[in-house]
C-alpha cells in the first residue's frame, strides 16, 4: 500500500513538473503578448509615450551605463584580459591589512556620522517644533547654512579653527602639537566635519515627521497619568523610528560618498572615497579606481534599498492633514525646554563661528602666520577663477531648469500613469543620487571616453518605433519606413567620415570595397541635412493638412536652421573670443571668451543627442502629413535624424562641458522627483480626469493643469538643484577640463597647494552666488513657495 501511494506521488509529481514545463513558454509568450499590447496601448497618447521614451533613454544612457561600465571594468586590465587582482588583494599578505584598515576606517567613519548627524538632527527637529525655541525662523536657516556651501567648507573652517595653526589651538589654548598628539586631522576630524555638514538633512526628515504627528495621542497618554518621558519612549519614539532609520541610512550613505572632507582633514587616515581618487588621479589606474568602486558601492546601495524599504513602511505613522499649535509647546518643563535650546544654540553659535572663520580666513594675510587684513586674495579670485566662476554659474543655472523638467515628467509618470517597469524607474530615477559621486564621476569616464555605439542604438531604435508608429498602421509600411531610412542615415554618417577612417579595414568590410564613395566634410555634410529638411519644409506646404500646415513649416524650418547655426554660429562666436582675448584688463577677456563658449555650448550639442530630439519631433511631424505622401517625406526625415544620430563618436562626451551637465543634472534628479511626487500625492486626480474627459491629451493635461498646481515644489527643486550643482565635487573632479574648470575642484586645488586663504576667498564668492540666486528666485517664485524649500532639500 505504501509503494502504491509512493508510485502515485511520484506520477503525479511527475505530471504536474511535465504541466509546468510545457506551460512556461506559453506563460512567457503570453507576458510578452501582454507586454507588446501595453506598449502599443501606450503609444496611442504620443505625448505620453514621448515621457517614457525619454525618461528610460535618460535613465539607461546617464545612470545605468556609468554603473554597469564601473562594475565591469573592476574586472578587466585595460588590455581587456580578465583580472581579480585588487580584489585579491583584500586577502593577499602584503595588502591585505591596509586593505581593510582602510575598509574598516571607512564604515567606522560612516556609522558614527550617521549617528551623530542622525542624533543632532533630532535635536534640532525637537527643539524646532516642540520647546517653542525663539526666533524659529532664524534658527531654522543657519540650520540649512551647511546645505548651501562647499561640501568641505565645514573642513577648511575647522582647519583655521582648530588646526595646529588654528585660532583655538594655538593662539587661544596655546597648544603645540608634536609627534603622537591628536589633532583636528584624522578620523574623529573627519566624522566632526560630516555631522556639521550632514546633519541638516536629517532635521528635515525628523522636523517633518514631528510636526505631522496627531498630538491628540500623546495627550490621550498624558491623561492617562502617563509621565512625559513614558509618553516619549512608548509613544513619540516608536512614531519617529520609520524616519529615524531612514535618516540614518541616508546619513551613512552621505557620509561614504563624501570626498571633499575626507581629502582635506583626513590626516593619514584614507577611506575609500578617497582611495578611489588617489587610483584615478595619482595613479591613472582606471581598474584599480574601478574595482574599489564596487567594493564602495555595495554598502551604499544595501543602505539605500534599506532605505527606501524603511520609507515605504511611513504609512503606518498616525499623522494628521496639517502640523497643530499643539504640538509645538508640548514641552513646557523648564528644565528639559532649555536644555534642548541651549543645546541647539551652542551647535547654531559654532555653525556661525565656522562660517565666520572661512569669511576671516579669505581677508587675512596668511592664516596663523600673518592675519593682518589683506583684500588681495578676492583679486587673485577674480583674475586667476573667474573663468571657473563663470563656468561653474552657468554650467549650473543649465543643468537646473533639465533636472527640474525630468524629475517632474519622471514624477508624473510614477503617480498618474500605470505601465510595466514602473517601479524601476522610479527606483533608477534616485540612484544617481545615491551612489557615492566618485563612482558616478569614474562611471562617466568609462562610459564616454568612447562612443557607446550598443546603447546609441537601443535608445535610437526605441524613439524610431515611436516615430514609425505614426506613419501607417500597416505593419509593413512601418518596417519599410525604419529600414530604409535608417540605411540612407547611416550611409549618410559613414560618408562623412574622414579619410583615416573610410581607410580602415573595417570600412572596407562594410562598405564591400566601395573606396570610390565621396567623402563629405562635416560643413558639407550638415547643409545636406538641413537642405533636405528645407525641402520637406517646402513640401508640406503643399501635402500637409491645412490645419496642420502651419505647425509643420515652422518646426521643419527651424530645425534646418538650427542645423545651419551649428557651423554659421561660429562666424559670430569665434570672432568675439579673438576680440576678447586681445582686450585689456584682468576681467573683460575672461567674460567675452565665456560668453562665446557658451554661445557654443547651447548651438553646439552632440549631434547624437540632436538625432534623438528631431526623432521625437519627427514622430509628431510625420502624423499631420498627407497620407499618399507621408511614407516617402517619413524616410527623408528618419534618415537625417539618423544620421545625426550616428555621426562621428556619438556620445563621446568625456572633455566636453555636456557631461558636467549631465552629472549635475543625475545628481540633483532625486530631489526634484521625490518633490513632485509628494506634491503630485497631494492633487486630486479627478481634477485631470476633468480635462481629459474634456478632450484635453495627456501634454495639454499635464501643461495646463498639473504643471500650475505643482509650481511650487517645481521652484523648490530648481532652487535645492542649482545648490547642490554649484556645491558638488565629488561627482565632477574627474570630469572638469581646462576650458570647463568648476569652481569646487579649483577650491580643492587651492587647499593642496596650501592657499587656505585664497580657497577661503573661493568659498566666500561661492556661498554669495548661491545665496543672491536663492534669493532671486524666492523673490520671483513669491512667499507662496516658500515653504516647500524645507521638503525638497530633505530629498537631496
Amino acid at each position: 500500500m505504501d509503494n502504491e501511494c509512493a508510485r502515485v506521488r511520484a506520477h503525479t509529481l511527475i505530471m504536474d513538473t511535465s504541466l509546468s514545463l510545457a506551460q512556461t513558454p506559453t506563460s512567457w509568450r503570453g507576458s510578452l503578448v501582454r507586454r507588446i499590447r501595453e506598449f502599443r496601448l501606450l503609444a496611442r497618447d504620443p505625448a505620453l509615450f514621448v515621457g517614457v521614451l525619454v525618461a528610460g533613454a535618460f535613465i539607461l544612457a546617464f545612470i545605468l551605463l556609468p554603473l554597469v561600465r564601473v562594475i565591469t571594468q573592476g574586472f578587466f586590465t585595460p588590455a581587456g584580459e580578465f583580472s581579480l587582482q585588487y580584489f585579491a588583494r583584500y586577502f593577499e599578505p602584503g595588502y591585505a591589512r591596509v586593505y581593510w584598515e582602510i575598509l574598516g576606517w571607512t564604515l567606522q567613519m560612516g556609522v558614527l556620522t550617521a549617528l551623530g548627524s542622525t542624533t543632532l538632527g533630532f535635536i534640532f527637529a525637537y527643539t524646532v517644533v516642540r520647546c517653542n525655541i525663539p526666533f524659529k525662523g532664524l534658527v531654522h536657516a543657519l540650520a540649512l547654512l551647511p546645505t548651501i556651501s562647499p561640501p568641505f567648507a565645514i573642513a577648511l573652517s575647522a582647519i583655521l579653527l582648530f588646526g595646529r595653526a588654528g585660532l583655538v589651538t594655538r593662539d587661544i589654548l596655546r597648544m603645540r602639537f608634536g609627534p603622537g598628539i591628536n589633532d583636528i586631522y584624522g578620523l574623529d576630524g573627519i566624522i566632526f566635519c560630516q555631522i556639521i555638514t550632514f546633519f541638516a538633512i536629517a532635521y528635515l526628515i525628523l522636523r517633518g515627521l514631528l510636526e505631522r504627528i496627531d498630538p491628540s495621542m500623546e495627550e490621550a497618554a498624558l491623561s492617562l497619568g502617563a509621565s512625559k518621558w513614558r509618553i516619549f519612549r512608548t509613544v513619540t519614539l516608536p512614531l519617529l523610528t520609520p524616519g529615524i532609520a531612514a535618516a540614518f541610512l541616508l546619513m551613512f550613505v552621505e557620509s561614504l560618498a563624501d570626498l571633499g572632507n575626507p581629502i582635506l582633514i583626513g590626516g593619514n587616515i584614507t577611506v575609500l572615497s578617497t582611495q578611489i581618487w588617489i587610483a584615478i588621479s595619482g595613479e591613472h589606474d582606471l581598474q584599480k579606481g574601478a574595482a574599489l568602486s564596487l567594493v564602495l558601492l555595495l554598502p551604499t546601495l544595501t543602505v539605500f534599498i534599506l532605505q527606501r524599504y524603511w520609507v515605504s513602511r511611513r504609512s503606518y505613522i498616525a499623522v494628521t492633514g496639517k502640523p497643530t499649535s499643539g504640538a509645538a509647546t508640548f514641552v513646557k518643563e523648564p528644565i528639559v525646554r532649555w536644555t534642548f535650546i541651549a543645546f541647539t544654540t551652542l551647535v547654531l553659535l559654532l555653525i556661525i563661528a565656522l562660517y565666520i572663520t572661512i569669511f576671516v580666513g579669505s581677508i587675512t594675510k596668511l592664516w596663523g602666520i600673518n592675519n593682518t587684513l589683506d583684500l588681495t586674495h578676492y583679486e587673485a579670485v577674480f583674475k586667476r577663477g573667474l573663468e571657473a566662476i563663470l563656468s561653474t554659474t552657468f554650467l549650473s543655472a543649465l543643468a537646473t531648469p533639465l533636472a527640474g523638467v525630468a524629475g517632474v515628467v519622471i514624477a508624473f509618470l510614477v503617480v498618474r500613469k500605470t505601465f510595466s517597469g514602473k517601479e524601476a524607474v522610479d527606483f533608477m530615477s534616485n540612484l544617481g543620487g545615491a551612489v557615492p559621486g566618485t563612482i558616478l564621476g569614474i562611471g562617466y569616464i568609462l562610459a564616454f571616453i568612447r562612443a557607446p555605439m550598443f546603447v546609441v542604438a537601443i535608445i535610437y531604435a526605441a524613439l524610431a518605433f515611436f516615430f514609425i508608429s505614426a506613419v501607417s498602421p500597416k505593419a509593413s509600411l512601418r518596417w519599410l519606413v525604419f529600414g530604409v531610412g535608417s540605411f540612407l542615415g547611416i550611409a549618410m554618417a559613414w560618408l562623412s567620415y574622414d579619410a583615416k577612417m573610410r581607410d580602415s579595414v573595417a570600412w572596407n568590410y562594410l562598405s564591400g570595397g566601395l573606396t570610390w564613395l565621396p567623402t563629405l566634410q562635416q560643413t558639407q555634410w550638415l547643409f545636406i541635412a538641413a537642405g533636405i529638411l528645407s525641402a520637406l519644409a517646402l513640401a508640406s506646404l503643399v501635402f500637409v493638412e491645412d490645419k496642420a500646415k502651419r505647425r509643420v513649416f515652422i518646426l521643419l524650418c527651424f530645425m534646418a536652421l538650427y542645423l545651419l547655426s551649428r557651423e554659421l554660429i561660429l562666424f559670430i562666436t569665434d570672432p568675439l573670443a579673438i576680440w576678447g582675448r586681445r582686450m585689456g584688463g584682468s576681467y573683460l577677456p575672461a567674460v567675452i571668451t565665456s560668453i562665446a563658449a557658451w554661445i557654443n555650448l547651447v548651438f553646439q550639442p552632440p549631434l547624437a543627442v540632436l538625432g534623438f530630439t528631431y526623432t521625437v519631433l519627427g514622430g509628431f511631424i510625420v502624423g499631420m502629413w498627407g497620407a499618399r505622401t507621408r511614407v516617402a517625406a517619413a524616410i527623408f526625415l528618419l534618415a537625417v535624424c539618423c544620421a545625426l544620430t550616428f555621426y562621428g563618436e556619438p556620445l563621446a562626451l568625456v572633455g566636453s562641458a555636456y557631461i558636467v551637465v549631465a552629472a549635475y543634472t543625475v545628481r540633483s534628479l532625486p530631489a526634484t522627483v521625490r518633490a513632485s511626487i509628494a506634491s503630485l500625492q497631494q492633487i486630486d486626480p479627478a481634477i485631470e480626469e476633468a480635462s481629459t474627459s474634456l478632450g484635453g491629451d495627456a501634454q495639454h493635461t499635464f501643461r495646463r493643469v498639473t504643471l500650475p498646481l505643482i509650481l511650487p515644489a517645481f521652484i523648490a527643486g530648481l532652487i535645492f538643484s542649482f545648490t547642490r550643482h554649484m556645491t558638488s565635487l565629488s561627482a565632477i573632479i574627474f570630469l572638469t577640463s581646462p576650458k570647463w574648470p568648476i569652481l569646487t575642484a579649483l577650491i580643492l586645488s587651492e587647499v593642496e597647494q596650501g592657499g587656505l586663504s585664497l580657497a577661503a576667498a573661493y568659498s566666500v564668492v561661492l556661498i554669495a552666488i548661491v545665496l543672491t540666486a536663492i534669493g532671486l528666485l524666492y523673490f520671483w517664485a513669491g512667499r507662496t513657495f516658500r515653504a516647500n524649500w524645507e521638503t525638497t532639500l530633505g530629498g537631496g
